[in-house]
């Protein structure tokens, strides 16, 4: 059982305050499983297998994670000798996934047992880690290819590599190969947006590169890998995967987006999705029918008396009125938007659109964030995401407080 601490800032009568909530955790059913089920496998087989565990969002993806590092780190064979010499987690974030690193140094119970390389640190900070034994390190991708180095040179040891997937796309890179200006066209959008999916679709993720660095440096009878992904590629399933008889790989383990639904641990996003064709229908009927009302989200609609609105300004105008009429009494009133864009571009623009709305309706009640990757040039201009984020009183909001922000 894993008591979780959390800190959670709040504003109260203008004032900001901490509050701190502890609950106990015992693991779920699918996270019981696993970890009994990878622990048995491994006690028999011992090293140099490779597993795939297939777990949603909403799955406990780091407390599982913490659990098996836990379990592989004291596991120990008939014999009574212990399986692996270190236990790595490798992640793919250069600043390390901080709720995974805090949930495994919250189980730290013996000061010491866990070693983080985060990105103050070096591949000898690593190397030392390794080498003095301790139980449990925690890595970025950058350093990984020490570890196969290190496996070379410590003939004895034995490593449990577990991967921790996180698809990241570098389409930051991408602004390169676009046109410096685009005009403010519909063409100009749709190119970009199909520009950035062939560079995304080019670029090689997280998943991609520890498959690439495994066919490098080959299976050692010394490495076990435990990949946890939501979402596995074919290459994944090939490298981690268990061998069925017909030749085809499947995962170890599975834990399905339909299951976690099911369990109520995440929403179905397509159970109250209506198009745009069907909103307009019902805005059209809205003075034959009095019991609807006609929010100015709905007028919108009815201005334009189309079933595709083209321009940005008129999405505008209808996302940010069914936001303030509909959404944001929900939750207590703290419910959000979200505006999932084709592009980068699209993104810094519908921004500057939703500001420019916001501000001409003088609706002083909400305020946007964007988020994307890299620099976005549109009409000579430079725009980056901590630039564009601001707090109400002009102050720029870094990455790490976009969260709270």
């Amino acid at each position: 059982m894993h008591l979780e601490v959390k800190k959670e800032k709040f504003i109260k009568n203008g004032k900001e305050s901490v509050k701190t909530s502890s609950k106990l955790i015992f693991p779920r059913y699918h996270q019981l499983d696993v970890v009994r089920k990878l622990v048995e496998d491994v006690r028999q087989k011992g090293s140099g297998e490779n597993y795939l565990i297939q777990h949603s969002a909403g799955s406990g993806k780091s407390n599982s994670i913490a659990w098996l590092a836990y379990h592989l780190a004291s596991l120990h064979n008939e014999d009574n000798e212990s399986i692996f010499t270190s236990v790595i987690v490798v992640t793919d974030r250069t600043v390390l996934d901080r709720q995974l690193q805090q949930t495994i140094s919250s189980f730290d119970h013996t000061t010491g047992l866990v070693e983080t390389i985060d990105d103050k640190k070096t591949s000898k900070d690593l190397r030392d880690a390794i080498n003095n034994g301790k139980r449990i390190i925690i890595t970025t991708l950058q350093k990984f290819p020490v570890i196969y180095e290190e496996v070379e040179v410590n003939k004895g040891s034995r490593f449990a590599v577990i991967v921790d997937e996180a698809h990241s796309s570098q389409t930051g890179k991408s602004a390169k190969k676009l046109k410096a200006a685009l005009a403010d066209t519909e063409e100009a959008l749709r190119e970009y947006a199909e520009l950035e999916a062939e560079i995304e679709a080019e670029q090689l993720d997280f998943e991609d590169e520890i498959v690439q660095e495994l066919l490098t440096h080959g299976r050692h009878k010394n490495l076990s890998f435990f990949a946890f992904t939501a979402t596995p590629k074919e290459k994944t399933l090939e490298m981690f995967g268990t061998k069925q008889p017909d030749g085809t790989f499947k995962p170890f383990h599975i834990y399905s987006m339909r299951q976690a639904i099911e369990e109520g641990f995440i929403l179905d996003v397509l159970q109250n999705y209506m198009t745009y064709k069907t909103y307009y229908r019902i805005a059209k009927n809205t003075s034959e029918n009095p019991e609807l009302s006609t929010t100015q989200g709905v007028k919108a609609i009815k201005r334009y008396q189309s079933l595709h609105p083209y321009t940005l300004q008129q999405k505008t105008a209808i996302m940010v009125e069914q936001f303030r009429n509909v959404t944001r009494h929900k939750i207590g009133g703290k419910a959000k938007a979200m505006v999932v864009t084709a592009s980068r571009l699209h993104a810094v623009r519908y921004f500057h659109e939703f500001k420019k709305y916001i501000k001409e309706k003088g609706y002083d009640d909400i305020d946007v964030l964007v988020a994307f990757s890299g620099v976005v040039i549109d009409q000579n201009e430079e725009y980056r995401e901590e630039t564009l984020n601001k707090t109400k009183d002009g102050k720029r909001i870094k990455e790490s407080q976009l969260k709270e922000a």
